[in-house]
């Protein structure tokens, strides 16, 4: 088999093929042996249909099949002599199989870039200095005092009439919205709150019920927040029958002293202060790298203009579509909570899966430049790390990543890690804080540290997780009604 390739534009390859007909002429004999053995022709008895009616018959159909086979089973080979990389199968332009003659086609196919990167040295990177916002850290002791509250019933003597703030309230839920059968029992809606809620706008509907109510139906009408509910639910009425079973009362304790120490974190309110500050000062810090590193990426890419072949974008877009659909599966829901469809979503990550890959081949180029690359002692330490941390057997998790190909993901994504620190490590980095309104995540909201590695891109730049909830929401709920741009099911689906 002879061979030869010519490349036809930046992202896009033509193979010549030429097969000696010595090595054609049987197989295509035994297809016209196997044919006349098979048919079944009137006039003829079975296996006695003369070769010559059917080479009139079926003859360019059994050396169009052939030709097939012989192009799928040499393309691979073909273009691995050349040591060319072809990212989607080959589209045969022409082809010829005539008796005598050798076989030979030509047959284009996408390739990844050749990219010579440029001007990464010294580039110009902001990053903002790391802090501890007091907002915060008062919202972290409030979680914390959420977390160490607890439920009592009301207490004796309780004056007030109508129900207020923290009251906590077991109610059964049954009715509709916009049409569809909203059905809870035993549900805890506190008031003030919107956790738990059948339907959004449960608890601030509840405001004005008395607490000698308790044992009673409440019919309640109310329009739910068009900010928590999809679409299609939006401006429509909920019609609820509220049973009362009982009310408590969430008791929160003092910010003081002792709730420092029932945390177990601390042995006084400041001390508490201090450390919770402290762990969110070294998160944001990580958070402001990150950030910095977007930056450095999307700065690299304007420098190195450059379009991947449509076949990696097509696959990344695919990935982060099939990603967003298990999300919206482990939760019971469709692509339809989200508002939209599959097409809708795949034109809605476009954007971010170009950058995605762009980013990925740029930053791969880098590396070949400058041999980065992860040592055997250096990759078995991770995995060492990775075990003791999990609390793993290393050699039952290593096999379990084997056989999950997160082997590969993991090496390749020390790789690009070590080239993002390079490029940290020789850019020019000024420490200060962001502008009032920065643009800088618009080139895309993915974190640089881990987002392209620990994929074989060449071959398959999709099906991996770069990091993100690509729906931009968090499923974690399963209430009515719920936007999930806001997280959320829908028990009216």
């Amino acid at each position: 088999m002879e061979s030869s390739i010519e490349r036809i534009s930046e992202v896009e390859c033509r193979v010549k093929v030429e097969i000696p007909w010595d090595e054609v002429s049987g197989r295509l004999s035994a297809k016209m042996k196997d044919l006349q053995r098979r048919a079944r022709l009137p006039g003829f008895r079975p296996g006695k249909v003369p070769p010559q009616v059917l080479e009139r018959m079926f003859g360019k159909g059994v050396r169009e099949e052939l030709a097939q086979d012989l192009v799928q089973e040499t393309f691979q080979t073909a273009v691995t002599r050349h040591e060319t990389v072809p990212l989607t199968q080959p589209v045969v332009e022409s082809h010829r199989l005539d008796k005598g003659t050798p076989f030979t086609y030509e047959a284009r196919f996408e390739v990844p870039p050749k990219l010579e990167p440029k001007d990464y040295v010294g580039v110009p990177v902001r990053r903002r200095p790391a802090k501890a916002d007091d907002a915060k850290v008062t919202a972290e002791l409030e979680r914390k005092r959420e977390e160490l509250a607890e439920v009592r019933p009301l207490p004796e003597g309780e004056t007030r009439e109508i129900t207020a703030p923290h009251d906590v309230w077991t109610v059964d839920v049954e009715g509709e919205l916009a049409g569809q059968r909203v059905s809870r029992k035993d549900v805890q809606i506190e008031i003030g709150s919107t956790k738990n809620e059948p339907v959004p706008g449960l608890a601030a509907a509840m405001f004005d019920t008395r607490l000698d109510q308790v044992g009673s139906i409440r019919t309640l009408r109310f329009t739910p927040p068009a900010d928590r509910v999809r679409p299609e639910f939006k401006g429509r009425e909920a019609v609820l029958q509220v049973g009362l079973r009982e009310v408590k009362v969430k008791v929160l304790p003092e910010l003081d002293d002792d709730f420092a120490r029932d945390t177990g974190e601390a042995e006084s309110l400041e001390e508490l202060r201090t450390k919770i500050a402290e762990r969110l000062r070294e998160a944001d810090g990580e958070e402001a790298e990150r950030d910095a590193r977007r930056r450095l990426v999307a700065t690299l890419l304007e420098r190195n203009r450059f379009e991947p072949a449509p076949s990696m974008i097509a696959r990344e877009v695919q990935a982060q579509v099939e990603q967003t659909k298990r999300q919206l599966a482990n939760q019971g829901l469709r692509l339809a909570a989200l508002g939209m469809n599959e097409n809708q979503l795949a034109q809605r990550i476009a954007p971010q899966a170009t950058f995605n890959v762009k980013a990925f081949l740029l930053l791969d180029a880098i590396g070949k430049a400058e041999s980065i690359e992860v040592s055997d002692e250096d990759f078995e330490a991770e995995l060492v790390k990775e075990a003791e941390e999990s609390g793993q057997n290393l050699a039952r998790m290593r096999a379990t990543m084997e056989k999950n190909g997160q082997l590969v993901l993991l090496r390749a994504q020390m790789r690009e890690e070590r080239i993002l620190d390079f490029l940290m490590g020789k850019a020019e980095i000024t420490e200060a804080d962001d502008p009032a309104e920065d643009h800088d995540h618009d080139h895309a909201g993915h974190d640089h540290d881990h987002d392209h590695a620990g994929h074989d891109h060449d071959h398959d730049h999709a099906g991996h997780d770069h990091g993100h909830d690509h729906a931009g929401h968090d499923h974690g709920h399963d209430h009515a009604g719920h936007d999930h741009g806001e997280g959320g099911g829908g028990e009216p689906a």
